[in-house]
């Protein structure tokens, strides 16, 4: 339960000082005491009934169950009464446990506050009954009745508070479960024997295609929004998405491929069962980082990024290469960045030197000096198509 605060409940209608009633005041309140106290099972009797009687959501319970409860809750009555103290923070904490404890028997809270509301009436017709024997004074079971009723109401606000915190522990727990299972599936750790067995507890089918998805995000709001994009994009809601850090990258498991996902890189792999789709993942993940490396935006799949792949692997012969034919463009002094990133941008214009110069903001004349002193210095042949694709792959791998 969280702290209370001296402003968390209203101000209730103060019960008179014990010590300052007269004689026959403190009297006639010992009796209804002690006649309370002999009433455990004509309350609980009557709980019983009236519960029974109007509140079906409490079948999940015994007979016994519910009379031990209205013991207890004559209890506090008696004790109460017995110094005339309203309630106090201690038994809201017990009304918290007890809630959580009727919550876990399968009684929905706003019903158990309902079962108050009925207890705290039969409670105060039976006190009615007690006060005209012992001739409690008028004003003072007024009291009673009035501490009894705000504090029904403040049980209520108890339980609500209670429901609502178990509402959230379920929702973090089922998430943590989705994710457990989406890291197994695209991750490979999960047999398939598990995933066809589990498949359903999330509304899957497990010989069905799925998609694997992968992106990237630096911040746990950037995970947030690109999830919730995912979701808007594949038509699920965003709390029942399956989702799970692998590694680093955000990995899903959706229905669809999204048509379109503005304003964030999402790589697709390609449709197959649940059982082989950390497969899946591993083509998007690859997608994934290439279309970093090559800045794109938007929704990728490996087959529409060429030979974009290639720039990732092949770390040695790329070391190699790279000391024989670009070590001479590094050591040509401070144009070597404007010749390096001129010949780059020449090969992605498919060696068009007006649209180059356009997107360099130079004149073609400078494009063309500037490749001509690319392959003098790395003695790469552009007109070559072996040394075109060598010098693609090595000046896009470098520019990661």
């Amino acid at each position: 339960m969280e702290p209370e605060t001296p402003t968390a409940w209203p101000v209730r209608r103060r019960m008179p000082d014990l010590a300052a009633l007269d004689g026959p005041t403190r009297a006639a309140v010992a009796a209804a005491v002690a006649r309370l106290s002999t009433l455990h099972e004509v309350f609980a009797d009557r709980f019983l009934v009236s519960v029974r009687s109007h509140v079906p959501g409490y079948a999940v319970l015994s007979d016994e169950d519910i009379r031990a409860s209205a013991r207890r809750f004559m209890d506090i009555l008696v004790s109460e009464l017995t110094s005339l103290r309203v309630p106090d923070a201690a038994l809201r904490e017990m009304l918290g446990r007890y809630a959580v404890e009727r919550a876990a028997r399968g009684v929905p809270l706003d019903v158990l506050a309902i079962g108050y509301q009925l207890g705290s009436r039969e409670m105060l017709v039976l006190l009615d009954e007690v006060a005209a024997e012992v001739d409690l004074p008028a004003d003072l079971l007024l009291a009673v009745h009035d501490s009894t009723w705000e504090f029904s109401n403040e049980a209520s606000a108890v339980f609500a508070r209670v429901q609502h915190d178990l509402a959230v522990e379920r929702a973090h727990f089922d998430a943590e479960r989705r994710s457990a299972f989406a890291a197994g599936v695209l991750g490979g750790s999960l047999p398939a024997e598990r995933i066809n067995r589990d498949a359903h507890l999330y509304g899957l089918a497990p010989q069905a295609p799925h998609l694997a998805l992968a992106a990237r995000a630096v911040s746990a709001d950037e995970a947030d929004a690109v999830r919730r994009a995912v979701a808007a994009a594949v038509r699920v809601p965003a709390d029942r998405l399956l989702l799970a850090q692998i590694g680093p990258d955000l990995g899903f498991i959706v229905p669809r491929a999204p048509e379109s996902l503005a304003g964030h890189l999402v790589a697709v792999g390609p449709p197959l069962p649940l059982d082989r789709l950390a497969a899946g993942f591993e083509e998007a993940a690859l997608a994934l980082e290439t279309a970093l490396r090559f800045a794109m935006s938007g929704l990728v799949r490996l087959a529409d990024l060429g030979p974009r792949p290639l720039v990732l692997s092949g770390a040695r012969t790329a070391e190699g290469l790279a000391v024989r034919h670009l070590t001479p463009l590094d050591a040509a002094g401070r144009s070597n960045a404007d010749i390096e990133e001129t010949a780059r941008t020449y090969l992605a214009c498919d060696q068009n030197v007006r649209e180059a110069a356009r997107l360099l903001a130079v004149h073609p004349n400078t494009v063309r000096y500037r490749v001509n002193r690319f392959q003098q210095l790395t003695e790469l042949d552009l007109g070559r198509t072996e040394d075109l694709v060598t010098a693609w792959w090595l000046l896009n791998r470098r520019r990661g």
